[in-house]
């Protein structure tokens, strides 16, 4: 019996494997994101990034809360709540 050089096997299994490479071409992903999407990133990207409260207006809250004076209208609250529910 006679046993062939491995050079042959080696060459068939390198061309096989060249051409598997060749017929399956290399897909990539693709995100597309939309207009509105990338208008609502800017935004929360800017709001983020804005640091405007209204530190006054905190503090006096703040104060009156302390204080035990802060009253909230009844009638406020009810008109926002409503107002919401209608939207």
């Amino acid at each position: 019996m006679r046993i062939g050089s491995i050079e042959k096997i080696t060459q068939i299994y390198q061309n096989q494997v060249g051409q598997a490479k060749k017929q399956a071409p290399v897909q990539k992903d693709e995100v597309e994101i939309s207009n509105t999407a990338q208008l609502l990133g800017t935004a929360f990207k800017v709001v983020k990034e804005t640091d405007e409260v209204r530190m006054d207006k905190v503090n006096l809250l703040k104060e009156q809360i302390q204080n035990g004076t802060y009253n909230v209208s009844a009638k406020d609250v009810s008109e926002k709540m409503l107002d919401q529910l209608i939207m």
